[in-house]
């Protein structure tokens, strides 16, 4: 969000002072960072529901991660 109103702001100033081909490279640049920003969350999310499949698999990375001590997560992967 805070991209895109700076962007805004930029842009009035260079269509205010005249320079277009900045604004265009501005422009041009803003919608290159909106794609890759979506490709990203779009994967992200992609990879959050293929970890999310397996809950012994989520107990691992908790237990890795340091939420769980030992006892907590042998107990609950007795239970799955």
């Amino acid at each position: 969000m805070l991209n895109l109103i700076l962007t805004i702001i930029v842009a009035y100033y260079l269509v205010k002072t005249g320079d277009l081909f900045k604004l265009i490279k501005l422009a041009r640049k803003f919608i290159v960072d909106l794609f890759v920003s979506l490709k990203k969350e779009t994967e992200s999310a992609t990879q959050t529901q293929q970890q999310g499949a397996n809950p012994v698999d989520i107990l691992k990375l908790r237990y890795a991660k340091g939420e769980l001590t030992d006892s907590e997560f042998e107990n609950m992967r007795r239970i799955f």
